[in-house]
């Protein structure tokens, strides 16, 4: 790998490749931690993602990694929603037994070591007992939110 590379989209400077301390970003229920995130940093601490289309790749990826994620069905309308167990179709606890840390390793080339912790409210199924977080559609909601704020925390900007 080549020790500079493009120069910062804001000061025009030199940049290196360095990997970001962990950051967090919260939406709602939802807390989300980028761990080892390769970004361009300049001489002036800029910091910019790889290419521009690194968020939407990672968006891209993290629905087909969050689709493996034990979630509950959801059903109705506004507040008339209720959430069912995907394996015995029994009605979730309404309120949340705990929170729980999803770790994710998203698969793209160019961030090997690359971690997204999800943290979220599960719920207990009053059937199996089985341990799950409401729903997919609720998560992929607050996931776009969340990762901003997680960039944000660790001053990266786009580009």
């Amino acid at each position: 790998m080549p020790d500079t590379y493009r120069s910062c989209r804001t000061c025009h400077t030199a940049t290196t490749l360095r990997r970001l301390e962990p950051a967090t970003g919260d939406e709602k229920a939802l807390s989300v931690t980028v761990q080892g995130l390769n970004v361009l940093v300049c001489s002036n601490g800029h910091k910019q993602f790889l290419d521009a289309e690194f968020p939407l790749r990672l968006l891209n990826r993290l629905e087909e990694d969050e689709a493996k994620l034990p979630a509950g069905e959801e059903k109705g309308v506004l507040v008339f929603k209720h959430f069912f167990c995907r394996d015995c179709g029994r009605e979730l606890e309404p309120k949340p037994d705990h929170r729980h840390s999803f770790d994710i390793k998203p698969a793209l080339p160019d961030q090997p070591d690359l971690r997204i912790d999800l943290t979220a409210a599960v719920y207990h199924c009053t059937g199996c007992g089985k341990e799950q977080l409401h729903s997919l559609a609720e998560l992929r909601k607050l996931t776009p939110t969340a990762l901003v704020r997680a960039f944000q925390a660790a001053g990266v900007q786009s580009g």
